[in-house]
């Protein structure tokens, strides 16, 4: 839900309510509201509100943008190496644990503080042998993120 990441963005970019409210122009109440799900912020405010978050309005909106993070504080970082990572195939590492990473993703954009990647999920049906594939795109947050390696192209 859009109240779920709102919150989530805020408190990953170390804001308080008032200071959302005073950077899009509307009352704190209305930013308390916008994170319990009582109301959702107009076009022009959502719009502000990813500008603000250093996300695009369609990460910010789209429930099937996956959103990671565990809304630590975040230095500040240099973020070029990330962005000349753009459309490679990467293995991503999250955390301190070694089982939790996504072992394939494409990287199809770099933020302040996010990397929005592209992977294929493998699906199952209970009780079926078969099983799919799911193309899922996700926001991590940086500073979740222990590990990037760049997989070589096979051919």
């Amino acid at each position: 839900m859009i109240s779920e990441r709102l919150l989530t963005l805020r408190k990953q970019a170390g804001l308080s309510q008032q200071q959302v409210a005073d950077a899009v122009g509307v009352t704190r109440q209305t930013v308390s509201n916008w994170e319990l799900g009582q109301g959702a912020p107009a076009l022009d405010r959502a719009a502000a509100l990813a500008r603000l978050y250093g996300v695009s309005i369609d990460d910010l909106a789209n429930e099937e943008v996956g959103l990671v993070s565990s809304a630590g504080e975040r230095p500040r970082r240099d973020l070029h190496v990330l962005h000349g990572l753009v459309g490679s195939a990467v293995q991503v590492e999250l955390g301190d644990d070694d089982l939790c990473f996504i072992p394939r993703a494409t990287v199809l954009a770099v933020g302040d503080g996010w990397l929005r990647i592209e992977s294929v999920e493998k699906t199952a049906t209970f009780g079926s042998p078969k099983t799919g594939e799911r193309r899922t795109v996700k926001l991590i947050d940086l500073a979740d993120i222990t590990g990037i390696a760049v997989i070589a192209d096979e051919g």
